[in-house]
């Protein structure tokens, strides 16, 4: 294993306990995660895995837009609700 692979492994287990905790930081660090993986995959020509990157990058991005951009509730947390008829 590369030190990019270790460095990307690192960041994808501080990534996993950062969203066990709720932490608006799992965002940067998810995004961190796969851009490494991106390039560990496209250096062993598994380009299709390097295209995955890609997607989970953009999923994180708008993961992150929305927890910035969502309504928060008193103890600084997220409100979750259910979605009403017109958005099923």
């Amino acid at each position: 294993m590369t030190i990019i692979e270790w460095v990307a492994a690192a960041l994808g287990l501080v990534n996993v306990v950062l969203v066990a905790r709720r932490s608006l930081w799992n965002y940067p660090f998810g995004i961190a995660m796969v851009a490494l993986y991106f390039f560990v995959f496209f250096e062993a020509k598994l380009y299709s895995d390097a295209l995955l990157q890609i997607f989970f990058l953009v999923i994180n991005a708008c993961g992150w837009w929305n927890w910035v951009h969502s309504e928060k509730v008193a103890d600084g947390g997220i409100a979750v609700a259910r979605l009403g008829t017109p958005a099923r």
